[in-house]
């Protein structure tokens, strides 16, 4: 499964890569669902199998592939209802940004498609950025961010988490997130899930280019921040920036340089087709 989508990552984009990855994910963790429910009910029913072989057989299948279309399916649901309220409790005194803040925001969402999203400003002297949907899409940024940044870099990167509410990342992600969560231990949906999330992340890029048209002000805002994060102990902020924890095998970001690499090279090209 891995070597073919590393063979699959030659050929095509981001956004096909992510939503193969997606359904592998998804595949994968409803077939470790599906084998330990069977070894589960073959155990249960082996009392009835030296009679009715043919039955058990049938009845130990319909069971697990129906019990794990039904535990899975309300774990996503009650997970994607509880992390936004999780992440959000650990983000104090949440405020309204400058009125200039305002006004960027509601130009990028109106050209973004979601014009329910909103932005607020947490408290804290980590420049991180973040999406969620609770009761309505939110964008947050850190007062650090604001700070660091210049304008148009502060937009790019609205434009990049507004961008993952428009694709339904943090919707796929919580449900990512809750199969995660029935098989931790499991190495190979540990690795399609980080490389599921660069990819998305990758996709959050071309989309926030796409609305900016300025390619080099998001590789100049992810320098930025890569270069203001602490690197010694980024505690639990790590995931809330828009570069990710450090990295890792499992990191849930592509790494910074090539990331911006990859910005650089799109705009040479828009400069060569203008």
């Amino acid at each position: 499964m891995l070597l073919s989508y590393v063979f699959f990552r030659r050929l095509c984009g981001p956004r096909a890569r992510s939503w193969t990855l997606g359904l592998m994910l998804i595949s994968s963790i409803f077939l470790w669902l599906f084998l330990g429910l069977s070894l589960a009910f073959c155990f249960d029913s082996s009392s009835a199998y030296e009679s009715h072989e043919e039955a058990t057989i049938a009845a130990v299948f319909g069971r697990a592939l129906l019990f794990a279309l039904v535990t899975g399916l309300p774990l996503a649901i009650l997970l994607r209802s509880l992390s936004p309220r999780i992440v959000l409790a650990r983000m104090k005194e949440l405020t309204l940004p400058s009125s200039k803040v305002r006004k960027d925001f509601a130009a990028l969402r109106l050209k973004l498609g979601v014009p329910a999203a909103s932005v607020r400003v947490c408290k804290t002297q980590v420049p991180i950025s973040f999406a969620i949907v609770a009761k309505r899409p939110l964008v947050v940024v850190s007062e650090s961010l604001i700070s660091l940044l210049t304008r148009d870099e502060l937009q790019a990167v609205m434009a990049h988490e507004l961008a993952h509410i428009r694709n339904s990342d943090t919707a796929l992600k919580a449900f990512v997130t809750a199969y995660k969560a029935a098989l931790p231990h499991d190495p190979v949906i540990r690795l399609l899930e980080a490389a599921f999330h660069r990819e998305r992340e990758i996709v959050a890029d071309d989309t926030a280019v796409a609305v900016t048209r300025k390619p080099l002000s998001l590789a100049s805002a992810l320098l930025k921040i890569y270069e203001t994060f602490p690197k010694d102990n980024q505690g639990p902020y790590g995931v809330f920036s828009i570069l990710g924890p450090r990295s890792s095998l499992f990191q849930h970001h592509p790494a910074v340089i090539p990331r911006v690499n990859r910005l650089v090279q799109q705009a040479r090209i828009h400069k060569t087709k203008r």
